[in-house]
C-alpha cells in the first residue's frame, strides 16, 4: 500500500507546477499520506513546503546531466530506501532521467512521470529506455498533451498500461458562490449596462492580449457597451499595449489591473472570458477556473484549449494570431441571446471532470491503485 510519497523540483520559482505540486501534496497529506520533499534550499517552494510540515530536504539543482553523476544516484537511492519512500513524482526532463534510475535501483514501487507541457519527449535511446522499463506511470493532463509528448516515441516502448490521465483540478466550492471581495463595477466605474470580458494571465508574449487590443476596433463598429478588463502581473507589456490602444482610439475601453487575489470574485462579476495565448502546455488554470465559475469562454485554439473550451458547447475557438477572427466570435458571444446556457455548460463540464476532489481520486485509483469508497 503506497503510504510515503517523494516530490522532487529543484526550480527557483514559483510558477503552476510548484502550485500543483503543493497542493496536490497538502490535499494527500490530509489523507494520511507521508509526504517528502527534495528540493533546493531557500526556494519559495521549498520554504513552503516546511511551512506545511512536510518531509523537507534540501538538494542541488538537478540538470540535464545529474543522471550521469553517480555520487548524485547513490546519494537519491539511499534516501529512497532510508526513507522507505513508495511513490515518487518527477516533472521535468531533468527529473525524470535521474529519478527514474535512482527509484529502479532502489526498488520504489512507483515512479511516475507527469508531463503538463504539449511538446515531443525526444527520440533518445535513454529516454525510450527509462519509459520501457524504468518509470511505472506516464501521468498526462489532458489527452493532446500526451499525444504530442509521445508523438516521436515508437509503438510499443510506452505500454498503453502505464499511459494514466488525470486532468488537472480545480476546487469548485471556491469558484461556485466565492465572496465577492470587491464591486468590480463601482471600483472600475463600469456602468450597469456594460459587458464585462475579463482575460486573466500575465502580460506577456504567450499570453498574447495584443490580439485582442487589436480586435476590439473590429468589435466597437457592432458593439460599444462593454469593457475589457485585463487581469495579470504588470511587466512592460502594460505600456505598449496602451500605447497601441490609444492609436487605435480605444483606450478607454480597456482597464489593465495588475495583480489581483481575488480572481473567483471578478470571474463572478464578469460576463465571459476571452483567452488569446498562443501556445499552452497543458490545461490552463484560468480556463478551467473560468469554466468552474460558470462562464462562457472565448479563446483561440492554442494546440489543447479545443480539448476543454467546445466550439458552439461552452464557448467559441477563434483562430490563434487572428484579430479578425478573434472579433468575430467575441462578436458572436455577445450577440448571442443564450449566452447564459454556454456559461451553464461550463460549469456543468467542470464540476463532472475538472474537480480538485476529482484530480486527487484520480491519482489515488488510477495512480496509487488504491479502491476508494
Amino acid at each position: 500500500m503506497i503510504k510515503n510519497i517523494l516530490i522532487m523540483n529543484t526550480g527557483t520559482g514559483w510558477g503552476g507546477l510548484e502550485a500543483w505540486f503543493y497542493k496536490t501534496a497538502a490535499a494527500l497529506q490530509k489523507r494520511n499520506y507521508n509526504i517528502f520533499i527534495l528540493a533546493q534550499s531557500d526556494s519559495e517552494f521549498y520554504n513552503k513546503s516546511i511551512e506545511q510540515g512536510f518531509n523537507v530536504t534540501g538538494i542541488e539543482h538537478i540538470g540535464d546531466g545529474t543522471f550521469l553523476n553517480p555520487f548524485r544516484i547513490h546519494f537519491l537511492v539511499n534516501y529512497l530506501k532510508n526513507n522507505s519512500i513508495d511513490a515518487m513524482f518527477l516533472a521535468q526532463s531533468s527529473h525524470f532521467k535521474y529519478g527514474s534510475i535512482a527509484g529502479k535501483i532502489a526498488g520504489t514501487e512507483k515512479i511516475i512521470y507527469r508531463r503538463a507541457i504539449a511538446k515531443p519527449i525526444k527520440n533518445k535511446f535513454y529516454n525510450r529506455l527509462f519509459l520501457k522499463y524504468f518509470i511505472t506511470d506516464f501521468m498526462s493532463i489532458s489527452k493532446i498533451t500526451r499525444d504530442m509528448n509521445l508523438k516521436d516515441i515508437p509503438e510499443g516502448v510506452l505500454d498503453k498500461s502505464k499511459q494514466k490521465l488525470v486532468y488537472k483540478g480545480v476546487k469548485k466550492d471556491n469558484f461556485l458562490n466565492p465572496e465577492l471581495k470587491s464591486d468590480i463595477r463601482r471600483e472600475y466605474k463600469i456602468k450597469d449596462n456594460e459587458l464585462i470580458l475579463v482575460n486573466i494571465g500575465r502580460l506577456c508574449r504567450q499570453k498574447a492580449q495584443q490580439y485582442l487590443i487589436e480586435a476590439l476596433p473590429k468589435i466597437i463598429k457592432k458593439h460599444q457597451n462593454f469593457k475589457v478588463l485585463f487581469v495579470g502581473k504588470l511587466g512592460g507589456k502594460e505600456n505598449e499595449y496602451l500605447e497601441r490602444a490609444k492609436e487605435l482610439e480605444i483606450e478607454d475601453k480597456i482597464i489593465f489591473t495588475g495583480f489581483r487575489n481575488d480572481i473567483p470574485s471578478i470571474l463572478k462579476q464578469a460576463d465571459f472570458m476571452v483567452h488569446t495565448a498562443i501556445y499552452e502546455g497543458g490545461s490552463p488554470w484560468v480556463i478551467l477556473e473560468a469554466m468552474m465559475a460558470g462562464l462562457p469562454i472565448v479563446s483561440t485554439e492554442a494546440i489543447t484549449i479545443p480539448e476543454f473550451v467546445q466550439d458552439g458547447v461552452n464557448g467559441y475557438i477563434a483562430e490563434n494570431k487572428n484579430p479578425d477572427d478573434i472579433a468575430a466570435k467575441v462578436i458572436k458571444m455577445i450577440e448571442n441571446k443564450e449566452r447564459a446556457k454556454l456559461g451553464q455548460e461550463s460549469a456543468k463540464i467542470a464540476a463532472d471532470k475538472y474537480t480538485f476532489k476529482k484530480m486527487i481520486d484520480n491519482i489515488e485509483e488510477k495512480i496509487f491503485e488504491q479502491k476508494l469508497n
